[in-house]
């Protein structure tokens, strides 16, 4: 048998480099699609993550300020107190379905914004509030405040301002700015003239100032 009609098996050296050529092409291809998708999972997660936390300090802003309560604690003065980005103020909080008095203060301090929580309205000087962290990421956050126009500072800590304005500036650059209303000064309500007891033992109203005071009723008819 002739040895040159054998033709040679198996693949050469360069048909064996092409293969590994496109092996090599296919899975950087590969790889950058599924980094691509695992980035662009992480990106998504992250930024639910923000809108989350977001949404969760508009919703408890917006409550403590709609429900804004002209009640200072019990050895202090101060309804409504601003220092720096810190808000003090007193609102209602519903524990077990009852609704309670408050004191919270708003404040931010290393790249986050906090909300403490004092155990009591009334406590004891001293007494430190719980600190809750709520939104992070915060690169600056700006108060504030209207009554009668819009001003940056709030001296007149024994009232309440009727709007509050909250800018926050994220590490990224995003830029977040909200507006919340407050019941304000509210007026205390007015208190109903009481019954005074007559000579004939009947309660007579005690007349309004301005009002001219009527005679009791004859019971029996008699001059």
């Amino acid at each position: 048998m002739n040895p040159r009609a054998k033709r040679q098996q198996g693949f050469t050296l360069l048909e064996i480099m092409i293969a590994l050529t496109i092996f090599a092409l296919i899975s950087t291809l590969a790889w950058q699609i599924l980094d691509g998708a695992m980035r662009t999972s992480s990106a998504t997660e992250t930024r639910a993550t923000r809108l989350n936390q977001l949404q969760r300090a508009y919703n408890l802003l917006e409550r403590d300020f709609f429900q804004l309560q002209a009640r200072a604690p019990r050895s202090e003065t101060d309804i409504f107190r601003q220092h720096d980005n810190t808000v003090e103020l007193t609102t209602l909080s519903g524990i077990s379905g009852q609704l309670q008095l408050e004191r919270v203060r708003w404040r931010f301090d290393d790249h986050r914004l906090w909300r403490d929580i004092w155990p009591a309205l009334d406590s004891l000087p001293g007494v430190q509030p719980e600190e809750v962290p709520i939104l992070s990421d915060v690169k600056e956050a700006r108060w504030r405040f209207f009554l009668q126009g819009w001003t940056d500072d709030w001296s007149a800590s024994s009232h309440q301002p009727e709007g509050v304005e909250l800018t926050l500036t994220m590490d990224d650059g995003e830029t977040w700015r909200w507006v919340f209303t407050t019941p304000g000064d509210m007026p205390q309500p007015s208190m109903a003239p009481q019954a005074e007891p007559s000579a004939t033992g009947e309660a007579t109203p005690t007349p309004a100032p301005g009002e001219t005071p009527q005679a009791p009723a004859n019971p029996g008819g008699q001059p």
